[in-house]
């Protein structure tokens, strides 16, 4: 896959279609005599410094006034020997005006050079020559090897890692000393970048440049417009010196590239024919990085990040990629600062980077899943994938998720965070290892403070398939419960302070389908909290009353506890408990039951023991039977607002035994006026419901 590190690319083929530009006018004016002369010398120069075939196949005019000109038409020069390709270089109409008196002492200080509608390509081959290298011996071999043997002990290419193991011998410019470029015109240009090693392949079109130089041995000044993918940029940049670009020297560069999308600036060295020929320092600025990415080719998964930009770091464009060193980064409000690069690979870019973030919203970065896809299928038969997306009555989204962003690059980054969101989980300082291959992506958590503790945990999300699978194991150490549930399935109403463990897996296109096909397990251990939402010893006080009610559901009641454990097993997005229990000064409460993940629904049932005060937990720990009434409470519904109540059908099922409990939970109480309106209620009620249902057969008693 080609990779366009932009604007280290863009740049780079400017420079050097300047640099080519200077070369091939620096020959053509060297010989500058009427005529048929002027053609043969021309091409003889040409081919004597550089080996390359030069062809004049249209008219030569010169005139004399107003000032001397002389004007080549479709003059073409050509790829380095035994290289295939397209001319280098291809001018429809190259003019050049100078004094005639210079003209007749051969004195080349040039004062306009216009070169109109110019072809500049630059391509290179899959053996890494360039076709820009104008030295003379620069085509009598490969030039770019690795250091690696093939099985017969040759040389072995390998153009991700290439280094020049032979230096041709430099252009000869003793003889361009006083030349100078006063005035230099590329009108209606193209510049055309190719890689046959990656099949890189972009053309910047309408290209005009003013060129200036006024000595061979001094600086050339450059300002004028592109357009690469249909946007407009302003170029303006000076090389330190024009003999050094000729030679292939490095070369001092100041040079900005301002457009709608970007502004960029470089200031360092430039080299066109070394393996690093851009280093130094530059600084980056774009208003949307998602428009950036889409312009170059490299669309971004829809949501609400990536937007604003500006970075500024040392950085180097090798054969082999890009880096960048001290790196100041600001992107969607957030800061980075550390170092990355991004490599050139078999199959795909490699990124590497450590850095450290202030925050980190992980939202602004996944697929948008309430927005259309961005066409419609051709087939309308076919899946509606730019429709609206659905959200099922739970609340879980049906959009596809999106996760092609992990098939672009391999990574190994690694990050300290400042702060991390993930859906409306939160956390504070965070280490981060983020490792990318084959698109899939596994994360490592490290030292997380969140909601009041600690913990760690790995995640593994697989993109290779449509099904995106993800996996993730975390333990949570003394956090705070309500937030951390409330943030994670939505559930308000367990508050509490200690560990919570669990693992799971599960697949789907959408987020709707991953929890109804969630596998896995989990553990909670809290201490010093409450159930919010009931008061079971309210209810208590109120059965004791002789009122069976104070069981509904009240935002402002709780029912404290001094521990709760429980444990869980995840099948099909159905969560199973079977063994909770929760222990209170006066309470004592287990329960099994089930939460439904796709639903978001409750079926819970529940045994309430209220504790003889003088015999407290110990009572029930050391199995008294008569420790205290106990009721069956079931818990149904939605889990933001479930129904709680008294399970009076079970009671019914042994109505002796419930009308013992009573008299034993009212002790001191059964002879009195509550007492008995209490016990005289009970009876009741379980009459009733004894009237209602046969306790043997669930039925309704035969008449």
């Amino acid at each position: 896959m080609a990779t366009r590190e932009w604007p280290m690319r863009l740049m780079f083929y400017i420079v050097v279609a300047v640099s080519m530009a200077l070369a091939g006018a620096a020959t053509f004016f060297y010989v500058a005599l009427p005529t048929e002369f002027v053609r043969d010398e021309l091409v003889a120069q040409v081919l004597s410094r550089t080996g390359r075939s030069l062809t004049v196949a249209g008219p030569i005019s010169i005139s004399v006034y107003p000032s001397a000109a002389v004007e080549l038409d479709d003059v073409r020069l050509s790829p380095p020997p035994g290289m295939a390709g397209d001319a280098a270089v291809s001018i429809r109409s190259l003019t050049l005006k100078l004094p005639l008196w210079q003209l007749l002492r051969r004195e080349l200080q040039v004062e306009r050079v216009d070169l109109d509608h110019p072809v500049i390509v630059l391509r290179t081959d899959a053996d890494g020559r360039r076709n820009w290298d104008l030295r003379k011996d620069a085509s009598d071999q490969p030039r770019l090897r690795s250091g690696k043997t093939d099985d017969k002990g040759a040389p072995a290419a390998n153009p991700a890692a290439a280094v020049a193991i032979n230096k041709p011998a430099p252009v000869r410019v003793a003889a361009l000393q006083g030349l100078g470029f006063r005035d230099v015109h590329i009108t209606s240009g193209t510049i055309r970048a190719i890689d046959d090693r990656s099949g890189f392949n972009e053309v910047l079109s309408d290209v005009s440049l003013n060129l200036a130089l006024d000595e061979i041995e001094g600086p050339v000044r450059f300002d004028g417009t592109v357009i690469w993918s249909g946007e407009p940029t302003n170029v303006k940049g000076t090389l330190g010196s024009a003999s050094s670009v000729l030679t292939g020297d490095p070369v001092a560069l100041d040079m900005t590239l301002a457009g709608r999308l970007a502004t960029t600036s470089i200031k360092g060295t430039f080299s066109q024919l070394e393996p690093s020929p851009l280093n130094g320092h530059l600084e980056l600025s774009a208003p949307s990085l998602r428009d950036l990415m889409g312009w170059l080719k490299h669309p971004l998964p829809a949501g609400p990040g990536f937007g604003a930009l500006t970075l500024a770091a040392d950085f180097g464009l090798s054969t082999d990629g890009f880096t960048a060193r001290n790196a100041n980064l600001a992107l969607d409000g957030g800061k980075m600062t550390g170092g990355l690069s991004l490599m050139h690979g078999p199959d795909r870019p490699m990124l590497r980077a450590e850095l450290a973030i202030d925050h980190l919203d992980l939202n602004s970065y996944l697929a948008d899943e309430q927005a259309p896809a961005a066409t419609a299928p051709k087939d309308q038969n076919s899946p509606a994938i730019n429709k609206a997306p659905t959200v099922n009555d739970a609340g879980w989204s049906g959009a596809p998720i999106n996760l092609s962003a992990l098939r672009l690059a391999d990574a190994d980054i690694a990050l300290t965070l400042g702060a991390l969101q993930w859906r409306s989980l939160k956390s504070g300082r965070t280490l981060l290892k983020v490792a990318v291959k084959d698109g899939v992506m596994k994360d490592r958590l490290s030292d997380m403070e969140l909601y009041g503790g600690k913990g760690s945990g790995t995640v593994t999300i697989d993109a290779r398939t449509p099904d995106n699978r993800l996996e993730a194991n975390f333990a949570l150490h003394n956090i705070q419960a309500q937030p951390f549930l409330s943030d994670a399935v939505g559930l308000t109403r367990l508050a509490g302070r200690g560990d919570v463990i669990f693992n799971f897996v599960g697949s789907g296109h959408n987020q709707s389908e991953i929890v109804k096909g969630l596998m896995g397990q989990g553990r909670l251990d809290l201490a010093d909290g409450a159930y919010v939402g009931v008061n079971l010893a309210a209810g208590a006080k109120a059965l004791q009353n002789g009122q069976f009610g104070g069981w509904d559901s009240q935002p402002s009641a709780k029912t404290d506890f001094s521990t709760l454990t429980a444990s869980c097993t995840i099948t099909d997005g159905l969560v199973e408990n079977r063994d909770l229990v929760l222990t209170a000064p006066l309470i004592r409460l287990t329960g099994t039951g089930t939460a439904s993940l796709p639903e978001r629904r409750l079926d819970y049932g529940l045994r309430a023991t209220f504790i003889d005060s003088a015999q407290g937990q110990a009572a029930t720990d050391a199995g008294v039977a008569d420790a205290g009434l106990t009721l069956p409470v079931h818990v149904t519904g939605p889990w933001a607002k479930p129904a709680v109540s008294v399970d009076v059908k079970a009671i019914a099922k042994n109505p002796q035994a419930a009308l013992e409990t009573v008299k034993k939970a009212v002790g001191k109480f059964a002879e009195t006026k509550q007492g008995k309106a209490l016990g005289d209620l009970i009876g009741g009620l379980l009459g009733k419901a004894q009237k209602q249902t046969d306790p043997a057969t669930d039925q309704p008693p035969q008449q």
